[in-house]
Protein backbone atom coordinates (compact mmCIF):
# COMPACT_ATOMS: atom_id res chain seq x y z
CA UNK A 1 0.00 0.00 0.00
CA UNK A 2 1.50 3.13 -0.53
CA UNK A 3 0.89 7.03 1.00
CA UNK A 4 1.06 10.10 -1.25
CA UNK A 5 2.97 12.92 -0.16
CA UNK A 6 2.43 16.66 -0.89
CA UNK A 7 4.52 19.07 -1.56
CA UNK A 8 4.55 22.95 -2.48
CA UNK A 9 4.11 22.75 -6.66
CA UNK A 10 5.45 26.47 -7.21
CA UNK A 11 7.72 27.94 -5.84
CA UNK A 12 9.90 31.24 -6.50
CA UNK A 13 13.34 32.88 -4.66
CA UNK A 14 16.05 34.91 -5.39
CA UNK A 15 19.56 34.28 -5.94
CA UNK A 16 20.39 36.27 -3.60
CA UNK A 17 18.41 34.63 -0.88
CA UNK A 18 19.98 31.10 -0.98
CA UNK A 19 18.18 28.82 1.66
CA UNK A 20 15.04 27.85 1.68
CA UNK A 21 13.00 25.40 3.84
CA UNK A 22 11.02 22.80 1.85
CA UNK A 23 8.56 20.88 3.63
CA UNK A 24 5.63 17.77 3.52
CA UNK A 25 2.36 17.14 5.50
CA UNK A 26 4.06 14.38 8.22
CA UNK A 27 2.76 10.80 8.46
CA UNK A 28 3.80 9.20 11.40
CA UNK A 29 6.34 7.22 10.99
CA UNK A 30 7.16 7.50 7.79
CA UNK A 31 10.67 8.62 6.04
CA UNK A 32 11.07 11.21 2.90
CA UNK A 33 13.80 10.90 0.60
CA UNK A 34 14.81 14.68 -0.97
CA UNK A 35 16.74 15.55 -4.15
CA UNK A 36 17.35 18.66 -5.36
CA UNK A 37 18.56 19.31 -8.80
CA UNK A 38 20.52 22.53 -8.63
CA UNK A 39 21.72 23.10 -4.58
CA UNK A 40 22.13 20.95 -1.42
CA UNK A 41 20.37 19.96 0.91
CA UNK A 42 21.93 21.17 4.10
CA UNK A 43 19.32 19.73 6.91
CA UNK A 44 20.96 17.35 9.70
CA UNK A 45 17.84 14.87 8.89
CA UNK A 46 18.18 14.61 5.03
CA UNK A 47 14.77 12.26 5.54
CA UNK A 48 12.79 14.55 7.64
CA UNK A 49 9.26 15.79 6.65
CA UNK A 50 11.13 19.42 5.90
CA UNK A 51 14.61 20.09 4.64
CA UNK A 52 16.72 23.49 4.47
CA UNK A 53 17.97 24.39 0.89
CA UNK A 54 21.00 25.88 -0.11
CA UNK A 55 20.33 26.92 -3.69
CA UNK A 56 23.26 27.18 -6.63
CA UNK A 57 22.04 30.62 -7.53
CA UNK A 58 22.27 29.29 -11.46
CA UNK A 59 19.27 31.28 -12.78
CA UNK A 60 16.29 29.63 -14.36
CA UNK A 61 13.31 26.83 -13.34
CA UNK A 62 15.24 24.06 -10.98
CA UNK A 63 13.31 21.09 -9.14
CA UNK A 64 12.77 19.67 -5.30
CA UNK A 65 11.44 16.21 -5.48
CA UNK A 66 10.34 14.06 -2.81
CA UNK A 67 9.60 10.57 -2.17
CA UNK A 68 7.92 9.49 1.16
CA UNK A 69 8.01 5.37 2.72
CA UNK A 70 5.82 4.57 5.58
CA UNK A 71 7.09 2.82 8.21
CA UNK A 72 4.89 -0.49 6.55
CA UNK A 73 7.83 0.17 3.75
CA UNK A 74 4.88 1.04 0.71
CA UNK A 75 6.30 3.88 -1.20
CA UNK A 76 4.23 6.63 -1.97
CA UNK A 77 4.10 8.90 -5.47
CA UNK A 78 7.01 11.38 -6.21
CA UNK A 79 6.26 14.87 -5.07
CA UNK A 80 7.78 18.05 -7.46
CA UNK A 81 8.16 21.58 -6.60
CA UNK A 82 8.81 23.54 -9.55
CA UNK A 83 11.59 26.39 -8.40
CA UNK A 84 12.19 29.35 -10.38
CA UNK A 85 15.22 30.91 -9.13
CA UNK A 86 15.70 35.04 -10.14
CA UNK A 87 19.18 35.93 -10.88
CA UNK A 88 20.85 38.06 -8.53
CA UNK A 89 20.82 41.91 -9.11
CA UNK A 90 24.06 43.27 -11.20
CA UNK A 91 23.49 46.72 -10.84
CA UNK A 92 25.76 49.17 -12.82
CA UNK A 93 26.29 52.43 -14.08
CA UNK A 94 27.21 53.46 -17.74
CA UNK A 95 28.51 56.30 -18.99
CA UNK A 96 32.19 58.45 -19.73
CA UNK A 97 34.68 58.39 -17.14
CA UNK A 98 36.03 61.80 -17.95
CA UNK A 99 34.86 65.41 -19.18
CA UNK A 100 35.26 68.71 -19.23
CA UNK A 101 34.19 71.71 -16.95
CA UNK A 102 30.79 72.80 -18.07
CA UNK A 103 29.64 69.61 -20.55
CA UNK A 104 26.40 67.71 -19.69
CA UNK A 105 27.08 64.04 -18.72
CA UNK A 106 24.72 61.36 -19.72
CA UNK A 107 24.42 58.33 -16.85
CA UNK A 108 22.68 55.26 -17.44
CA UNK A 109 21.98 52.86 -14.76
CA UNK A 110 21.05 48.79 -15.53
CA UNK A 111 20.10 45.85 -13.60
CA UNK A 112 17.20 47.32 -11.21
CA UNK A 113 13.49 47.69 -12.11
CA UNK A 114 13.48 50.49 -10.11
CA UNK A 115 16.18 53.66 -9.09
CA UNK A 116 16.90 56.81 -6.85
CA UNK A 117 20.42 58.48 -7.85
CA UNK A 118 22.29 60.76 -5.70
CA UNK A 119 20.99 63.26 -7.27
CA UNK A 120 17.67 62.63 -6.39
CA UNK A 121 16.14 61.55 -9.93
CA UNK A 122 14.21 58.52 -10.43
CA UNK A 123 14.83 57.23 -13.61
CA UNK A 124 17.37 55.17 -15.04
CA UNK A 125 19.51 57.91 -16.88
CA UNK A 126 20.14 61.31 -15.71
CA UNK A 127 21.96 64.12 -17.35
CA UNK A 128 24.20 66.62 -14.94
CA UNK A 129 26.84 69.11 -15.33
CA UNK A 130 29.47 68.76 -13.24
CA UNK A 131 31.86 71.55 -12.00
CA UNK A 132 34.56 69.80 -9.47
CA UNK A 133 37.40 68.28 -10.83
CA UNK A 134 36.25 64.74 -8.92
CA UNK A 135 32.79 63.33 -8.73
CA UNK A 136 31.12 60.38 -7.91
CA UNK A 137 27.79 59.60 -8.09
CA UNK A 138 25.41 56.84 -6.93
CA UNK A 139 22.08 55.03 -7.90
CA UNK A 140 20.11 52.81 -5.34
CA UNK A 141 18.65 49.82 -7.41
CA UNK A 142 16.13 47.72 -6.12
CA UNK A 143 13.79 44.58 -7.44
CA UNK A 144 11.82 42.50 -6.32
CA UNK A 145 14.39 40.19 -4.62
CA UNK A 146 17.12 42.99 -3.70
CA UNK A 147 19.06 46.71 -3.10
CA UNK A 148 22.29 47.60 -4.16
CA UNK A 149 24.32 50.28 -4.69
CA UNK A 150 26.23 51.61 -7.80
CA UNK A 151 28.93 53.98 -7.64
CA UNK A 152 30.40 56.08 -10.62
CA UNK A 153 33.55 58.44 -10.71
CA UNK A 154 34.01 61.07 -13.09
CA UNK A 155 36.83 63.07 -13.61
CA UNK A 156 36.36 66.82 -14.61
CA UNK A 157 38.76 68.74 -16.10
CA UNK A 158 39.27 72.84 -16.87
CA UNK A 159 38.73 74.35 -20.23
CA UNK A 160 41.25 76.76 -21.22
CA UNK A 161 40.14 80.72 -22.54
CA UNK A 162 40.28 81.43 -25.93
CA UNK A 163 41.27 85.26 -26.48
CA UNK A 164 43.79 86.81 -29.05
CA UNK A 165 44.32 89.98 -29.97
CA UNK A 166 45.41 91.75 -33.71
CA UNK A 167 47.63 94.56 -34.72
CA UNK A 168 47.19 97.12 -36.51
CA UNK A 169 44.11 97.84 -35.18
CA UNK A 170 43.11 99.97 -37.54
CA UNK A 171 44.27 97.23 -40.59
CA UNK A 172 43.79 98.48 -44.51
CA UNK A 173 42.79 96.15 -47.20
CA UNK A 174 46.18 93.54 -48.20
CA UNK A 175 47.69 94.57 -44.95
CA UNK A 176 49.35 92.00 -42.72
CA UNK A 177 47.39 91.30 -39.36
CA UNK A 178 49.15 89.75 -36.69
CA UNK A 179 46.74 87.39 -34.73
CA UNK A 180 48.25 86.61 -31.09
CA UNK A 181 46.79 84.58 -28.36
CA UNK A 182 46.64 85.88 -25.35
CA UNK A 183 44.45 83.41 -23.46
CA UNK A 184 45.70 80.70 -20.20
CA UNK A 185 45.81 77.17 -20.42
CA UNK A 186 45.83 76.06 -24.51
CA UNK A 187 48.21 73.65 -26.09
CA UNK A 188 46.86 73.97 -29.49
CA UNK A 189 44.94 76.70 -31.74
CA UNK A 190 42.90 76.57 -34.43
CA UNK A 191 42.12 79.77 -36.41
CA UNK A 192 38.82 80.74 -38.49
CA UNK A 193 39.60 83.75 -41.02
CA UNK A 194 36.24 85.51 -41.66
CA UNK A 195 34.00 82.32 -41.42
CA UNK A 196 36.44 80.02 -43.85
CA UNK A 197 37.66 76.65 -43.33
CA UNK A 198 40.68 76.20 -40.54
CA UNK A 199 43.62 77.44 -41.27
CA UNK A 200 46.85 75.36 -41.45
CA UNK A 201 49.07 74.86 -38.63
CA UNK A 202 48.18 74.56 -34.59
CA UNK A 203 50.00 77.92 -33.77
CA UNK A 204 49.57 80.69 -31.32
CA UNK A 205 50.07 83.27 -33.53
CA UNK A 206 49.19 84.10 -37.21
CA UNK A 207 49.57 86.30 -39.60
CA UNK A 208 46.54 86.88 -41.85
CA UNK A 209 45.71 89.85 -45.27
CA UNK A 210 42.45 90.74 -46.26
CA UNK A 211 42.04 91.83 -49.70
CA UNK A 212 38.70 93.74 -49.63
CA UNK A 213 37.34 95.54 -47.12
CA UNK A 214 34.40 95.41 -44.40
CA UNK A 215 33.90 93.50 -41.40
CA UNK A 216 35.85 90.17 -41.00
CA UNK A 217 35.46 87.61 -38.22
CA UNK A 218 38.16 86.03 -36.66
CA UNK A 219 37.35 82.73 -34.74
CA UNK A 220 40.04 80.87 -32.41
CA UNK A 221 39.32 77.75 -31.00
CA UNK A 222 41.64 76.87 -28.31
CA UNK A 223 41.94 72.85 -26.68
CA UNK A 224 44.12 71.62 -23.95
CA UNK A 225 45.92 68.31 -23.21
CA UNK A 226 42.09 67.07 -22.11
CA UNK A 227 40.70 67.73 -25.14
CA UNK A 228 38.38 70.37 -23.66
CA UNK A 229 38.16 73.88 -25.80
CA UNK A 230 37.10 77.17 -25.27
CA UNK A 231 36.03 79.84 -28.50
CA UNK A 232 37.04 83.44 -28.92
CA UNK A 233 35.29 85.07 -32.04
CA UNK A 234 35.94 89.26 -32.52
CA UNK A 235 35.65 90.75 -35.82
CA UNK A 236 38.23 93.39 -37.30
CA UNK A 237 36.98 96.01 -39.42
CA UNK A 238 39.33 96.25 -42.73
CA UNK A 239 39.87 99.69 -44.32
CA UNK A 240 40.21 101.30 -47.50
CA UNK A 241 44.16 102.97 -47.84
CA UNK A 242 42.21 105.85 -47.37
CA UNK A 243 44.63 109.15 -47.41
CA UNK A 244 43.49 112.78 -47.74
CA UNK A 245 45.49 116.47 -47.90
CA UNK A 246 44.17 119.55 -47.73
CA UNK A 247 46.68 122.64 -48.43
CA UNK A 248 47.22 125.00 -45.76
CA UNK A 249 47.40 128.04 -48.76
CA UNK A 250 46.67 129.22 -52.15
CA UNK A 251 47.23 132.12 -54.33
CA UNK A 252 43.56 132.61 -56.80
CA UNK A 253 45.44 135.60 -58.93
CA UNK A 254 44.46 133.27 -62.26
CA UNK A 255 48.36 132.74 -62.74
CA UNK A 256 47.20 128.77 -63.28
CA UNK A 257 49.49 127.97 -60.14
CA UNK A 258 47.75 126.90 -57.59
CA UNK A 259 44.79 129.19 -58.03
CA UNK A 260 42.47 127.12 -55.72
CA UNK A 261 41.71 124.99 -52.83
CA UNK A 262 40.11 122.10 -52.57
CA UNK A 263 41.08 118.38 -50.75
CA UNK A 264 42.40 115.62 -52.35
CA UNK A 265 43.47 112.10 -51.70
CA UNK A 266 42.18 108.85 -53.39
CA UNK A 267 39.89 105.74 -52.23
CA UNK A 268 37.60 109.02 -51.91
CA UNK A 269 33.99 108.62 -52.54
CA UNK A 270 32.40 112.19 -51.65
CA UNK A 271 33.62 115.38 -49.59
CA UNK A 272 31.91 117.92 -48.14
CA UNK A 273 33.67 121.51 -48.10
CA UNK A 274 32.76 124.36 -45.95
CA UNK A 275 34.80 127.59 -45.66
CA UNK A 276 34.27 130.27 -43.11
CA UNK A 277 35.39 133.95 -43.09
CA UNK A 278 36.39 135.27 -39.84
CA UNK A 279 32.86 136.27 -38.62
CA UNK A 280 31.79 132.67 -38.97
CA UNK A 281 29.78 133.43 -42.24
CA UNK A 282 29.49 130.57 -44.81
CA UNK A 283 31.43 131.67 -48.23
CA UNK A 284 31.75 128.23 -49.77
CA UNK A 285 30.14 124.80 -49.74
CA UNK A 286 30.44 121.84 -51.85
CA UNK A 287 29.85 117.94 -51.80
CA UNK A 288 31.99 116.80 -55.19
CA UNK A 289 35.47 115.32 -54.58
CA UNK A 290 36.67 117.48 -57.55
CA UNK A 291 34.80 120.69 -56.35
CA UNK A 292 37.28 123.48 -54.89
CA UNK A 293 37.02 126.93 -53.60
CA UNK A 294 37.90 129.57 -56.17
CA UNK A 295 38.58 132.22 -53.44
CA UNK A 296 35.65 134.10 -54.25
CA UNK A 297 32.64 135.22 -52.37
CA UNK A 298 29.09 135.78 -54.05
CA UNK A 299 31.26 136.74 -57.64
CA UNK A 300 33.83 138.78 -55.67
CA UNK A 301 37.43 137.84 -54.41
CA UNK A 302 37.98 137.93 -50.98
CA UNK A 303 40.53 139.50 -49.24
CA UNK A 304 43.79 137.94 -48.42
CA UNK A 305 44.32 136.37 -45.03
CA UNK A 306 43.08 133.26 -43.08
CA UNK A 307 40.04 131.32 -43.51
CA UNK A 308 38.57 128.22 -41.86
CA UNK A 309 37.76 125.07 -43.65
CA UNK A 310 35.57 122.48 -42.27
CA UNK A 311 35.91 118.79 -44.40
CA UNK A 312 33.69 115.79 -43.89
CA UNK A 313 35.79 113.28 -46.01
CA UNK A 314 33.95 109.77 -46.88
CA UNK A 315 35.68 106.53 -48.22
CA UNK A 316 35.04 104.47 -50.89
CA UNK A 317 34.09 102.00 -47.74
CA UNK A 318 31.71 104.75 -46.20
CA UNK A 319 33.96 105.47 -43.45
CA UNK A 320 33.76 109.36 -42.56
CA UNK A 321 37.13 111.49 -41.66
CA UNK A 322 36.23 114.87 -40.27
CA UNK A 323 38.79 117.43 -40.52
CA UNK A 324 38.96 121.30 -39.70
CA UNK A 325 41.67 124.15 -39.88
CA UNK A 326 43.08 127.14 -41.38
CA UNK A 327 43.61 128.41 -45.02
CA UNK A 328 45.50 130.73 -45.96
CA UNK A 329 44.40 133.43 -49.19
CA UNK A 330 47.23 134.86 -50.54
CA UNK A 331 47.42 137.08 -53.53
Amino acid sequence: MSTKSFAQAFDTICASSEVKVYRVIPTPGSVYYWSVDCGQIISPDIHADSIRVSWCGTPGTHQVKVVEQTSSGCWGDTAITSVVVNPKMQLNISGPAELCVGQPVWLTAKGASSYRWSTGETASYITVNLKDTFNQIQVIGKNACETDTATWTIKVHPRPTASFTYKPQNPIVDESVYLKYTGQGATDWTWYIDNKQPVNGSVSEYETSFNEYGNKSIMLVSQNQFGCTDTFIDVIHIKYDFKIFVPNVFTPDGNGINDSFKAIGFNLKSIHTMIYNRWGELIFESFGVNDAWDGTFKGQPVTDGVYVYMIDAEATDGEHTYLNGNVEVMY
